[in-house]
């Protein structure tokens, strides 16, 4: 037996083949886990990084070396465009590549945002103009937002606090299984 699926839309530019794409969206989204990794501590600047993985993506130390390395030219080049020496990278594993997002804070109230993608993290290359970050990107750079807003420009520049304001989705680990013994 076939479901059909009924999507009511109350303004009808939003009816037809759009409500069945946004529909489609809303039945394949899942959340991905959001895992925050140590603060890059580099002279004048501060980065924290973020892995996130799609269902039955894992990540290693050399992945994240690599991505460094191309994070790291590109916080060079923000550092001479009026950088504040602050930075978020998020290294994205999904089905069908890899993403990393290098995002700056700058002194004019801005960031500067770069992407890069690549089938593997050593074959990562600028995105083409005009692609933005994924709805599970976007996550962690609204969070590091509202992080930034709350310990650097709403208090009294609080650092610490700033790179220990870190977003972790990971699943808890589930205590109510079978006992260790130890």
């Amino acid at each position: 037996m076939q479901q059909t699926v009924s999507v009511a839309s109350p303004d009808p530019a939003l009816a037809g083949a759009a409500a069945v794409a946004l529909t489609g969206l809303a039945e394949a989204y899942r959340p991905r886990p959001v895992t925050p990794l140590m603060p890059w501590r580099y002279p004048h600047r501060l980065v924290k990084p973020y892995v996130v993985t799609s269902r039955g993506r894992s990540w290693d130390d050399e992945m994240v070396a690599a991505a460094r390395a191309t994070a790291t030219r590109q916080l060079e080049f923000d550092d001479a465009m009026s950088g504040l020496g602050l930075g978020v990278v998020v290294l994205h594993l999904f089905d069908e590549g890899i993403s990393l997002v290098v995002q700056t804070w700058s002194k004019d109230f801005r960031s500067r945002l770069s992407l890069f993608s690549g089938l593997a993290v050593d074959d990562l290359r600028p995105a083409p103009s005009g692609v933005g970050p994924t709805v599970w990107e976007l996550e962690v750079l609204t969070h590091e937002r509202s992080s930034y807003v709350h310990h650097i420009l709403n208090a009294e520049v609080d650092i610490e606090g700033w790179l220990d304001d870190a977003l972790d989705t990971r699943p808890a680990p589930k205590l109510d299984g079978i006992p260790s013994g130890t």
